[in-house]
């Protein structure tokens, strides 16, 4: 930019239409994107699920907010043959951890479906929309224990989506 351009072009509204830009570029998604939609459930029942408990039952129009470190555990009623994806929004991001964890239960917890984050960075994966997924087909319709393991430090907004083949 020269000095010309650069003096048309007071600082203020420079930074505005920077601001302006960088908003229409969609740099992330918002808490308020995150969870619009839903309604909050504050997950801190006692749901009876296998031989344990969960602290909600969530559904798509519901989402969950809560801290890690610390496990989350929550049940999802499918039909069978449905992709349950869980989705976190890292509000805050003060570390990312080393061990994280997902787990799918099928009804009745006989089988189960893990995947363990490796040591990855979570928040970089999630990159600038703050928002990390993963997914898993259960194959049994009933109520399916979902529980979420973290040892990152971070404040966080949960939902879950649900698609089924067809």
């Amino acid at each position: 930019m020269s000095a010309r351009t650069a003096s048309r072009w007071p600082g203020g509204r420079l930074v505005g239409l920077i601001a302006w830009l960088a908003a229409l570029s969609g740099c992330g998604v918002s808490e308020g994107d995150f969870i619009a939609g839903a309604d909050p459930d504050p997950c801190q029942g006692n749901v009876p699920v296998c031989a344990t408990s969960a602290g909600c039952v969530l559904a798509e129009t519901k989402y969950m907010e809560g801290d890690f470190p610390g496990l989350a555990s929550f049940v999802v009623t499918t039909p069978a043959d449905t992709t349950i994806e869980v989705r976190l929004f890292f509000k805050t991001r003060v570390h990312p951890g080393e061990d994280t964890e997902f787990v799918w239960y099928e009804p009745g917890c006989g089988d189960s479906y893990v995947w363990e984050s490796g040591g990855i960075d979570m928040f970089s994966k999630a990159g600038a929309d703050r928002v990390f997924s993963h997914s898993h087909m259960v194959r049994r319709a009933g109520d399916h224990l979902i529980e979420v393991y973290s040892d990152a430090t971070t404040h966080y907004f949960l939902r879950v989506g649900l698609s089924t083949p067809g």
